[in-house]
């Protein structure tokens, strides 16, 4: 997880927020990943984002560094999900990326470690 820190409008420090949380998940998994994603923040994941997925890994590579589909998820906070698999493999490499702070950031970290 990277972190820096949060400050105030008077240069005072308001604590901890995450810009970027990564890992992994078998590809069966990753619906059941953007829904989970998707509560935590209150947006509303629908099978519309589920049609948008389809196919979308397809020609993804994440070795390189425009190889990664990305896919807004509108909630609050506003989360960019980076998706990319290895080339002929069968997990999916995943980056969140966004102001989250960091409950939110665990809670993501822990869900990628469990899917």
């Amino acid at each position: 997880m990277l972190t820096t820190r949060s400050l105030s409008p008077d240069g005072t420090v308001r604590g901890e927020v995450a810009a970027q949380v990564e890992g992994w998940v078998a590809e069966e998994h990753v619906v059941q990943l953007l829904r989970q994603i998707s509560s935590y923040i209150g947006y509303a994941y629908d099978d519309l984002d589920e049609a948008a997925l389809t196919g979308a890994l397809d020609d993804t590579n994440d070795e390189a560094a425009d190889g990664w589909f990305e896919y807004p998820l509108a909630g609050t906070p506003p989360l960019v999900i980076r998706l990319a698999q290895p080339p002929g493999g069968a997990v999916v490499s995943v980056r969140v990326e966004g102001i989250m702070d960091l409950v939110l950031a665990t809670r993501i970290e822990t869900l990628l470690d469990l899917l």
